[in-house]
């Protein structure tokens, strides 16, 4: 039996959160866990007591999130869905060392499990795929949804045909910021985003969505979005960046009939992936 399970998200300092590592936490919860969140940062070098650590959503597969963040004395690393940065860095690959304390129960996409060399039949998936399955919402006058990326600092951002604006970045009520943006999105005619997790979610409540710049950058090319844009059906080519709500259907409508839908049975297999086991 599991009592607690030390998690690491990584998130930045201050009493704000972003969307994709509270939706993990919440849907941990939703599964009858609790935890102990080491996600503060530089945190975990600091508790040499903690011997074993998880992680969920996010690029922490690197040595710098290693070095800093998690540290030599942990024993066991558990990851239930992390997956590659946004570039690929060759220079900060996990030694094996350090992956032979990895017990890999879930991985994000194939971008991650190849780029590792990883062999057998390891579960590629997200566990933002599970919003739809514990967060239930009634159905709402259907809008067009752009939600801002948290690290985007573009202030008062307008694109044509949206009706309504969001942020990634949860604050000052983190619970109740968490579930405008659900409810939101769940209920969207299209959602534009440069958060791969508010795709994420948007996804598995089958709401078209689409990838918008951040920062002047295009999102679409970064490999986090190729790792789990190809591990549901699509191609790198596929893959493009949209700026205005006529460009995300036309982006949607294009691959639509590619993209595969988040099952319920898939959201099951996410569930049985997960590497704690209760009494």
């Amino acid at each position: 039996m599991t009592e607690n399970i030390n998690i690491f998200l990584f998130k930045s300092e201050g009493l704000t959160e972003n969307f994709g590592e509270c939706l993990c936490k919440k849907v941990i919860h939703e599964m009858g866990f609790s935890l102990d969140n080491y996600s503060n940062v530089r945190r975990l070098p600091g508790y040499p007591q903690v011997k074993e650590v998880m992680t969920g959503i996010g690029g922490c597969l690197n040595t710098n999130i290693y070095e800093l963040y998690i540290g030599d004395h942990i024993e066991k690393w558990y990851v239930w869905g992390s997956g590659l940065d946004c570039a690929l860095r060759p220079h900060l690959k996990l030694p094996k060392k350090i992956l032979d304390k990895c017990i890999i129960t879930m991985l994000r996409g194939p971008e991650t499990k190849e780029f590792y060399n990883i062999e057998g039949d390891i579960l590629l998936a997200d566990p933002g795929y599970l919003a739809s399955y514990f967060f239930k919402f009634p159905p709402e006058e259907k809008k067009n949804v752009f939600v801002q990326f948290y690290y985007d600092k573009e202030v008062n951002r307008k694109i044509n045909g949206v009706d309504v604006y969001l942020s990634s970045l949860l604050q000052p009520d983190v619970d109740k910021s968490f579930f405008s943006v659900l409810k939101n999105i769940s209920n969207a005619n299209i959602v534009l985003t440069g958060s791969m997790h508010i795709a994420i979610a948007t996804h598995s409540y089958g709401v078209p969505f689409a990838i918008v710049s951040k920062e002047g950058r295009d999102s679409a090319t970064e490999h986090k979005w190729y790792d789990t844009l190809l591990n549901i059906g699509l191609e790198k080519k596929d893959i493009w960046l949209c700026n205005s709500v006529q460009e995300g259907w036309e982006w949607w409508n294009s691959i639509k009939d590619k993209i595969r839908p988040i099952t319920k049975e898939y959201q099951e297999q996410i569930i049985r992936a997960f590497p704690f086991e209760k009494e």
